[in-house]
């Protein structure tokens, strides 16, 4: 029996919470607050805690309220904003969850309740809409299981169907049954891929499933027979009027493609596998041409959805609402994941490892396509290495040897034999560093990197900055090795194993730091420092494949990777360093705190495993000299002389992108991915006319000091290239507007 106390408590308890406006004469202003007008009129129900003598103090809040501006906190003396904060924490958010205001009341759901073809098309199509929201990170409880029909899936069997209109109840147990089965096995495939643990969870995906079935027990064979069965049904028996039964159709045999190609193997069948990706771009064509109308107001479709169910599931997360992205939107992100599953495909036949980097970097770089969903990265890792082979066919050993044959045009075994003859030492320091190859059975260089490029952008600049340590370690035994073994000229490729080692540690240091520039990491007073150390480590890179030029075959594939590295390079140095001298006058030039920001940005570079080699930290940043340079440039003697130009320094880029970008020389390795490394090129390119043709980039170095540096804007998600900045006007506009409330702030 209920406690009619307890059920007395919840209804003043609701009508206690119930919400209430006033709008203030005198401002104008209208305020939400909580109503204790109901307190009184209750005290003869309810004994309330502390007992029954309180006082309606709405009125004293309403009018301290009507005085204060929009945005404005008042904090009584020892009170900040960090003990509200602590308060809200403790004040669980999910402890209200189970309240329900006036406006999220819903009528009971009925699942069998008689639905149109077209309002079943609308369920399916924001089905659609929910399920990649999933994929973009968001709860189960906030998406999926928001369409109320996931959570009464086994009640919609055929034999179950109630009295009343079989048409209306065959289109809910048979077709809206089977497409909404085949998104929960969907889902529960994702969520398999998800948690073997490439992809870090409430990081890149959300693993909660609130105890609420995926269908985990269902097999993919009897979904599959499921969307069969309802196509068969809609076809055979032609009960529902063009042009809905090809929606329904077109929409069943979409959800049921994308099911197979999450259940297929993409080293199984190559050939099925880009057959099925065909198959399903067709599809989603034809649903796109049959596009579902938003249901009336006061139609039950609209009862399919409750985006507030959260609170009647186990959820760990506090209810959040997140509305359903245009319809448009939710095709293009699944026509997305069909690029994903194309781009997956091809790289499963691709073997050099060069060519794998070369597509990570490429996704990491180029704004279009955008990043690829935590599904198709973590696929995308699963095809690379499952812990045991990589490329479904390889040993790791096999990459140890790519790691040489791909930069120095050697094989790992040449190598070995080379040292066993020239090797004076009693131990063999070659297979000491091999050993060290693999920690565990599992390698720790190439491999690990390569996986690491599907990354998100954040984990990925992490794992690159904990990955530089190990790499000087290998760089420090290359070195010793290379001391061990008698002198070699410059042409003999034996002599530049270090660099071997040196030339992939240079381009993870070069990702690391224009990497805070695309996550937007840098301060204003960062940027100047970030751009002259990018002009450091790609001097030291260029150097490195000077060295390796001299040895490598002219015509080898090696060879033209190498050379069209450096040209990329150079025009890359070619922006950074004018960008070092425009982006200066954003810096304080108070020394202390200057140096404290370079410690705190640029710990990854300092820590204590450094110390651990007696060989030196190739293009370490270095403050010091760094200042050095900024005084030189301040006094006009900068490294080139007065004769720099900036603006002629961008023309010089633009000059070396173009000519890659019109003799389509994108190196040896580019493969599949040519035209994705011409667009880099042309974004490049786009960004260095754009300076070097705007007449306020300073055309000689006498004309730095004139250069006003709030026309500078940095934009990712605007800029040709999301590593350098664009002229505007309107960044000096919002300068002048920051140094304005800067002062205010330091005055106050």
């Amino acid at each position: 029996m209920r406690d009619s106390s307890g059920l007395d408590a919840r209804k003043h308890r609701s009508r206690f919470c119930e919400r209430r406006e006033w709008t203030s004469e005198k401002k104008g202003h209208t305020v939400t607050s909580k109503s204790f007008l109901e307190l009184t009129s209750m005290r003869a129900e309810v004994n309330l805690p502390g007992g029954n003598d309180f006082s309606d103090v709405t009125e004293l809040f309403v009018n301290a309220a009507a005085e204060m501006p929009p945005g404005e906190v008042l904090f009584r003396d020892g009170f900040t904003l960090h003990d509200a904060m602590s308060a809200f924490e403790i004040g669980e958010p999910r402890l209200d969850s189970g309240m329900v205001i006036e406006g999220q009341q819903r009528p009971p759901f009925d699942p069998w309740a008689p639905l149109l073809p077209q309002e079943i098309c609308w369920i399916i199509d924001r089905s659609f809409a929910y399920e990649m929201l999933f994929h973009a990170g968001n709860p189960l409880a906030h998406t999926v299981f928001t369409s109320l029909y996931t959570l009464v899936i086994h009640e919609l069997h055929p034999d179950m169907i109630p009295y009343g209109d079989e048409l209306d109840a065959h289109l809910i147990s048979v077709v809206l049954r089977a497409a909404i089965s085949g998104m929960l096995k969907c889902c529960d495939l994702t969520w398999r891929e998800l948690s073997t643990g490439h992809m870090y969870d409430t990081e890149d995906w959300q693993s909660d499933k609130c105890e609420t079935s995926l269908l985990e027990g269902m097999s993919v064979p009897n979904a599959l027979i499921g969307l069969d069965n309802a196509t068969g049904w809609l076809i055979r028996g032609r009960q529902v009027p063009e042009p809905w039964m090809t929606a329904l159709v077109a929409r069943l045999n979409l959800r049921k493609v994308l099911l197979q190609l999450m259940d297929a193997s993409v080293f199984r069948s190559p050939s099925n596998f880009m057959q099925l990706i065909g198959i399903a771009r067709n599809h989603l064509k034809t649903v796109q041409s049959y596009p579902a109308p938003e249901p009336p107001e006061g139609s039950v479709a609209h009862l399919a959805f409750d985006p507030y169910i959260a609170r009647k599931l186990n959820s760990s997360v506090p209810i959040r609402v997140i509305p359903p992205p245009p319809i448009a939107e939710t095709w293009k992100a699944v026509e997305h994941m069909l690029d994903g599953w194309e781009e997956l495909r091809l790289l499963s036949l691709t073997t050099p490892i060069a060519t794998w980097e070369t597509a990570g970097l490429l996704r990491a770089w180029l704004p279009d396509p955008p990043l690829r969903s935590p599904y198709i990265r973590s696929a995308t890792q699963s095809v690379f290495y499952d812990g045991l082979l990589v490329l479904n066919k390889f040993s790791p050993q096999w990459v140890f040897d790519r790691f040489f044959y791909e930069t120095l045009g050697i094989s790992q075994q040449s190598v070995v034999q080379f040292m066993e003859q020239h090797t004076t030492e009693a131990w063999h320091p070659w297979g000491d560093l091999q050993r060290g190859h693999f920690k565990a059975r599992r390698p720790v260089l190439m491999t690990e990197y390569i996986r690491a490029l599907w990354f998100n952008p954040g984990r990925r600049r992490r794992f690159l900055m904990k990955m530089l340590v190990e790499l000087h370690g290998y760089y420090a035994q290359m070195v010793e090795i290379q001391a061990s073994i008698p002198a070699l000229p410059v042409t003999d490729i034996m002599a530049h194993l270090p660099s071997c080692v040196l030339l992939w540690r240079l381009s993870m240091v070069r990702d690391v730091v224009l990497s805070g520039f695309q996550l937007e990491l840098y301060t204003a007073e960062e940027r100047s420092f970030a751009y002259w150390y990018l002009g450091q480590v790609i001097e030291a890179h260029l150097k490195c494949l000077d060295r390796l030029l001299l040895a490598v075959q002219p015509e080898s594939t090696q060879a033209r990777e190498l050379r069209f590295q450096h040209s990329f390079l150079t025009a890359l140095q070619a922006m950074a360093v004018p960008m070092f001298l425009l982006s200066m006058p954003l810096m304080s030039f108070a020394w202390t705190q200057m140096n404290a920001n370079f410690r705190r940005r640029y710990k990854w570079a300092f820590v204590g495993a450094y110390s651990l080699s007696t060989i030196p930290v190739v293009a370490q940043p270095d403050f010091d000299l760094f200042m050095a340079d900024c005084t030189r440039a301040l006094k006009g003697r900068g490294a080139s002389g007065d004769t720099f130009s900036p603006a002629g320094s961008f023309e010089l880029a633009k000059t070396i992108l173009q000519r890659l970008v019109d003799e389509r020389a994108v190196g040896g390795y580019a493969g599949l991915w040519t035209e994705d490394r011409i667009r880099l090129l042309q974004c490049l390119a786009t960004a260095s006319e754009q300076l070097s043709t705007d007449a306020r980039i300073p055309a000689t170095a006498a004309d730095l000091p004139s250069f006003d540096e709030g026309l500078l804007k940095w934009d990712p998600a605007t800029s040709p290239s999301a590593w350098f900045p664009v002229v505007d006007d309107a960044g000096k506009e919002r300068r002048r507007n920051k140094r304005a409330r800067a002062d205010g702030a330091q005055v106050a």
